[in-house]
């Protein structure tokens, strides 16, 4: 499996404290059966600002780590960057880096406010070239309270990427539920842990993965951590299929 979203790299973000935990969390990613991971540390203005060659070298001195301990894996560079006007520009300046160096790029929204511009985002990233994918949709309150939401992102040109343990209710029921109707919906093109700290989604994934099976099917399971996350990491792309509609909720 390759996994699309982590928090894996040392002190830079609200991700693993040290070295020390860095290399519990890949032990622990290697065994659930992850081969490769995106290291997607938060990119936020004025709180994590950790930058593309700062990250590109940390990465590179870890993968020289992970192979001498023999882990079998390996990290690729990314950003889970938070949105903002100036994301596109900081990407262009080569601030904010894309994921593998891909076209993909991995961006998130504020998990209570609703966000305005977002379909400017979207917009303004496709004619970069590029193909924005929206982290965990199903943790925002805008897509709790109206699930369609997310499909009008999709058709503006968006992907979607759910967090692994919303399907065992780790982020509430509502989070759950919404990733069901979203799964329903086939609004979900990747799986990521977004995984913080070590002894967490890795070694939760034997229950995550038996959910999702019952859910969806090892067919499509290996679609959204196998098949579609090789895309990114090998700059490919393809048509998204687009979703069924979700009725809008109408609010007064």
């Amino acid at each position: 499996m390759i996994d699309v979203h982590s928090h894996i790299l040392p002190m830079v973000d609200d991700g693993a404290y040290n070295i020390d935990e860095t290399m519990i969390m890949l032990k622990e990613a290697a065994k659930a059966g992850f081969t490769n991971i995106l290291a997607t540390s938060h990119y936020i203005d004025g709180e994590y600002e950790f930058n593309k060659n700062d990250r590109a070298y940390l990465i590179e001195a870890l993968n020289g780590k992970i192979e001498e301990e023999g882990i079998m894996l390996k990290l690729h560079i990314g950003a889970e960057a938070y949105i903002s006007n100036d994301l596109p520009k900081l990407i262009e300046e080569g601030i904010v880096p894309t994921l593998n160096n891909s076209k993909y790029v991995l961006f998130e929204l504020p998990l209570r406010a609703k966000v305005m511009y977002t379909a400017n985002i979207i917009n303004k990233l496709i004619s970069m070239g590029l193909i924005p994918i929206i982290a965990h949709p199903e943790r925002y309150d805008e897509v709790q309270d109206n699930p369609a939401t997310a499909i009008d992102w999709i058709e503006q040109g968006a992907m979607l990427q759910a967090n692994y343990a919303s399907i065992i209710g780790k982020y509430g029921n509502k989070a759950k539920e919404t990733l069901i109707k979203l799964l329903d919906a086939n609004a979900v093109h990747f799986l990521g842990t977004d995984t913080h700290r070590k002894h967490s989604v890795y070694t939760e994934m034997d229950e995550i993965l038996h959910e999702f099976k019952k859910k969806i099917g090892a067919e499509k399971l290996k679609e959204l951590t196998e098949i579609n996350p090789r895309m990114i990491l090998n700059n490919e792309l393809f048509e998204i299929e687009m979703p069924k509609k979700i009725k809008k909720k109408k609010f007064l």
